[in-house]
């Protein structure tokens, strides 16, 4: 996984990243036939990932189920805990009903792996995929808006820090450019890198 700088971790700079991102589509900047192609609305949730600070407070872990783990996810936490893998699927996991590839956390709330003493993921570091792209990355939205999770915290704040963010380029006049296509290239592979971090 790879990780985040400095500047990734200020919100102006997000958020003036994600004006200059949005100032052209992506067909218009990444010609190429086989180029991925994101809308508006998910370089926002990409921005917001990139602000996105878990709180630990734990409602993702006491409410989502089910949890559902990639064959990468069950071979990292098994590797964490120092167990074999088919132990580990054995103890925590069941197939995905909806997707044969896939396994799921046993159907156990809150999560197996919820630590109640200390509020928090007992395998932070290595949880699922699922668990890394919540509350933006993942189906949680709209293709239309970013919808904003109310019981997760770091959601609310996430939303609200580049919302002001905006608002404060906006007086600054720098929210229409004018940008240079190289210039929104380059803010649109910035916002990607949240992509990478997942």
């Amino acid at each position: 996984m790879a990780e985040k700088n400095d500047e990734m971790n200020e919100p102006k700079e997000i958020a003036l990243q994600l004006i200059k991102a949005t100032a052209l589509s992506d067909m218009e900047i990444f010609t190429e036939l086989d180029s991925v192609r994101y809308t508006t609305v998910d370089y926002y949730r990409m921005a917001c990932h990139l602000i996105f600070r878990c709180a630990r407070c734990g409602n993702c872990c006491k409410t989502g189920d089910p949890i559902r783990l990639r064959a990468s996810d069950a071979t990292a936490i098994a590797r964490h805990l120092k167990i074999p893998l088919n132990k580990f699927k054995k103890k925590y996991s069941i197939s995905d009903p909806d997707r044969p590839e896939a396994l799921d956390f046993k159907h156990i709330l809150p999560c197996k792996f919820y630590d109640r003493t200390a509020a928090g993921c007992k395998i932070y570091s290595v949880r699922p995929w699922s668990c890394r792209i919540f509350p933006f990355l993942g189906i949680y939205g709209s293709e239309d808006r970013v919808v904003v999770n109310e019981s997760c915290p770091g959601s609310v704040e996430a939303m609200r820090a580049l919302t002001a963010e905006l608002e404060e380029l906006k007086l600054e006049k720098l929210f229409n450019g004018p940008f240079q296509t190289e210039e929104i290239k380059k803010a649109k592979l910035f916002l990607r890198h949240a992509l990478d971090l997942v």
